[in-house]
């Protein structure tokens, strides 16, 4: 009879779809033994397909939707925007953050928007050694939870990034499953994109993209708008990745490029890039259908020396 080790590690290896009767013949445990497992596996951070009761497990992300207009009473919305904070870099800006959210929490604002990449992650390109002061997944989860800022009243809701999931993709754990599970004022919505209902007919997208910064600030924003169907556009279009700042309003669209908290690093300095350090914070009244008055505030923070 397996042991609740090894069945976990036998999941894990499966290749291909199974059920909780056919793993627990395979195994011979009990099929409640197989789906306690698969529980403990997916609070962990894991990823299993559940299609009616038929399992896959998976290492891919799918785009995914999150209701906050709730959060918002009237269509008046006030939040800030976050991203790239790279928990576990030895470039991050913890002391940069903790100040914007003292601004936020002076401003009144009890919602926060985070475009993803919380912790610095591991392997993600070639040197990123030299950028690391946490080594591995779990330390950086923990550094997340014990030290990401924390206010009254206040929720941080947000995706994940290439950092976040480096691990994951490999076979790991989604380290946001573990942060979000451990403290109550973080809300996890997606890997990599998510649309955020802000107030009836009005959405935002939030997007950590692929690939380095281009010449110009607007050119993949553009690009990426006009690529789209109409059906396909958001109110509101917030990228995090690229570590810079940069506001348009274009084709209808409020874009909005959220600025980072890690100083230049060892890829950066390789590729000659210098990160805005801040964070925005948002005002706008929505009739349900459009946004009125969308006033984008950005405040940053020097390179520390």
């Amino acid at each position: 009879m397996a042991k609740e080790r090894d069945i976990k590690t036998e999941l894990l290896r499966t290749k291909g779809e199974f059920t909780s009767e056919s793993m627990a013949r395979d195994l011979e445990v009990g099929s409640q033994a197989i789906k306690q497992a698969l529980d403990e596996l997916l609070e962990a951070g894991y990823k299993f397909v559940d299609n009616g009761g038929v399992y896959l497990r998976t290492k891919s992300s799918c785009p995914s939707n999150f209701d906050a207009s709730r959060m918002f009473k009237n269509g008046e919305l006030h939040f800030g925007l976050v991203s790239d904070t790279h928990f576990g870099s030895n470039r991050e800006r913890l002391d940069a953050l903790e100040m914007a959210y003292d601004r936020f929490a002076n401003e009144g604002i009890n919602v926060v928007f985070h475009c993803g990449d919380w912790t610095e992650g591991v392997g993600v390109y070639r040197g990123q050694e030299m950028d690391v002061n946490l080594y591995g997944q779990d330390a950086q989860i923990d550094h997340v939870i014990k030290d990401y800022p924390s206010r009254r009243g206040m929720k941080t809701i947000g995706i994940s990034g290439n950092h976040d999931l480096r691990a994951y993709e490999r076979g790991g754990v989604d380290p946001l499953v573990q942060i979000a599970r451990a403290r109550r004022d973080i809300t996890y919505i997606g890997q990599y994109n998510t649309d955020v209902r802000l107030h009836r007919g009005v959405n935002m997208e939030l997007i950590h993209p692929m690939g380095n910064p281009a010449y110009a600030l607007s050119y993949k924003a553009q690009r990426d708008i006009n690529n789209r169907s109409p059906d396909d556009l958001p109110n509101v279009l917030c990228y995090g990745h690229y570590h810079n700042s940069y506001y348009m309003h274009y084709r209808g669209i409020d874009f909005v490029q959220v600025p980072c908290f890690k100083g230049a690093g060892y890829f950066e300095k390789r590729l000659g890039l210098n990160p805005t350090i801040g964070a925005w914070i948002i005002d706008g009244k929505s009739d349900g259908n459009t946004i009125q008055n969308f006033k984008p505030d950005l405040f940053t923070f020097g390179e520390r020396r």
